[in-house]
């Protein structure tokens, strides 16, 4: 058991109170009091306990507390071997559906258990750009603003297509975070980023170069709207009368 576990912010019956967070690792010597800041009082108002448990209000207390003590970053001093799970990552348009909450869990076991194992966990977050439905999402609203992306440019759109991620595409992330996963999010990453975007430019130039992938002729799903190709699971299929000739 760790010995410098900041308190367990609660909720107050009396008047409000102060609960002071001490980062895990720093003295709890009084005489080190004059160097804590503002920002480590948790000033918590006067409320009556429930009749019954109110998740939505105490899980993401209990969670902000969990991130503020440290718990989901690796210990440096973790006698373990180094223990590391990358998120595959979810589309930033998306929302958690049965699939994200089954891998989630699953990982957050693994990753849980490497911890109390006394290794040095891991668990990398991130989301990807899901190009084909990020641009389908702008180009509706552009649409509904009478602008078409043909019309403003490669340029242009693509900084209209970052400014939609930075207002909307932190959804699923927060999903993520009311599912209790224990990922350390300072380190989360869009496949996008700087670097990031090149070290996946690089492992596909690799893998052409070795003839582990290559460009082929077969029948794709062409979008007409969208000028491109697109996979099958973004394909709604619908018997039409007709011939094949």
């Amino acid at each position: 058991l760790r010995t410098s576990v900041p308190p367990m912010p609660r909720r107050s019956t009396g008047t409000a109170e102060a609960v002071v967070v001490q980062p895990p690792g720093e003295s709890s010597n009084p005489a080190h009091a004059q160097h804590s800041t503002a920002s480590s009082l948790l000033p918590w108002p006067k409320a009556e306990l429930p009749k019954n448990f109110e998740a939505a209000t105490a899980e993401p207390r209990i969670y902000q507390w969990w991130q503020q003590c440290g718990y989901f970053k690796p210990q440096e001093d973790a006698p373990g071997e180094p223990y590391v799970i990358t998120m595959p990552p979810p589309n930033v348009t998306g929302r958690l559906h049965m699939g994200h909450a089954m891998f989630a869990t699953l990982q957050d076991v693994m990753i849980r258990t490497a911890r109390m194992q006394g290794r040095k966990a891991l668990w990398v977050p991130g989301t990807d750009h899901a190009g084909i439905a990020t641009q389908s999402v702008v180009d509706k609203m552009l649409a509904k603003q009478g602008v078409s992306r043909a019309d403003m440019g490669r340029e242009a759109f693509i900084e209209k297509v970052w400014e939609w991620k930075h207002e909307y595409g932190g959804f699923i992330s927060e999903q993520l975070r009311r599912l209790g996963a224990s990922c350390d999010w300072d380190r989360e990453r869009f496949t996008l980023d700087e670097g990031l975007s090149g070290a996946v430019a690089e492992a596909f130039m690799r893998l052409h170069s070795k003839g582990l992938i290559y460009r082929g002729t077969y029948m794709v799903n062409w979008s007409p709207a969208l000028g491109t190709a697109v996979s099958d699971l973004e394909v709604d299929y619908t018997d039409e009368p007709g011939f094949l000739y």
